[in-house]
């Protein structure tokens, strides 16, 4: 059998995609893992698995990925996981639109440009893109809302693509992630309410979530999440909407059976709103 290949985007050392790219190559692909930073994905090539550097916001630098696939290959490629990605943690109200325009670049816009570039590639065999989406894209959780947009976003572009490239037999899924143990938080900058936030009374309260305190108290192992995926990935008839991490089945029922606006009754409780409206109030 022809050795099936698969491109993971942002594969640095210790995050998702790091998981993701181990996890292909036990299964037996052939991985092309991929970083800004080669640095950060030497350990991968000392493991047998092929690097290449990839700035997925830089189109020069997307073309001449695929030109080194394209060369690599023979023209094809079976699996695409858009993974990269970053986070913009801030009350809505302290944000900036340059800010939120960067993420979206990064979280959206790169997404849907690397799976242009290497669509041809997909087409030529029938193959499958994965996009690292998130519970986020579901959930209004607070002192996140453009990152959730972003998600929401990837989760819509994602069925839209499935149902435009059905004619080329390319399947789309999108990963509904929820917590999982990796990087992402340390590799952002710790995120802190600026001097003029309306929210700074309730500073202690909101700055530990910005920073991902929620997320980070049952998170998922992320080889157990890898190995969930890329079992779902490989299956000949793949779940489209994928539900890994922890808390997803909770998330889950209350968004299947939930009325429409119990997402503000359960995430007011669970960043403890009313403690937060006390201080403010009390600080007015």
């Amino acid at each position: 059998m022809v050795q099936k290949t698969v491109l993971i985007t942002g594969s640095s050392e210790g995050g998702i995609g790091d998981a993701l790219a181990k996890e292909f190559h036990k299964n037996g692909l052939r991985v092309f893992a991929t970083a800004r930073n080669l640095a950060k994905v030497l350990h991968l090539k000392d493991m047998g698995l092929e690097v290449l550097k990839l700035d997925v916001t830089d189109d020069a630098s997307i073309k001449q990925a695929v030109e080194e696939v394209k060369a690599l290959t023979g023209g094809t490629l079976d699996f695409l996981v858009n993974n990269s990605g970053g986070g913009y943690n801030l009350p809505m109200l302290d944000t900036t639109v340059a800010d939120a325009r960067k993420l979206f670049d990064l979280n959206v816009f790169a997404l849907v440009a690397v799976t242009q570039a290497f669509a041809p590639l997909l087409v030529a065999s029938k193959g499958t893109v994965i996009n690292i989406g998130s519970v986020a894209g579901i959930t209004p959780m607070p002192w996140q809302g453009y990152y959730n947009a972003t998600k929401a976003a990837v989760a819509l572009i994602t069925d839209n693509m499935r149902i435009e490239m059905a004619p080329w037999g390319v399947k789309f899924i999108n990963v509904i992630t929820g917590g999982v143990k990796s990087r992402f938080f340390e590799n952002l900058v710790a995120q802190h309410l600026p001097s003029n936030s309306l929210y700074l009374p309730a500073k202690d309260e909101i700055e530990p979530m910005m920073n991902g305190s929620l997320v980070k108290k049952n998170a998922l192992d992320v080889d157990v999440y890898a190995k969930r995926v890329v079992a779902n990935a490989l299956k000949s008839n793949p779940k489209v909407h994928f539900w890994a991490g922890s808390e997803i089945w909770t998330i889950w029922l209350v968004d299947t059976f939930g009325w429409s606006t119990i997402w503000g009754m359960v995430m007011s409780k669970l960043v403890n709103m009313p403690l937060v409206s006390r201080k403010i109030k009390a600080a007015e």
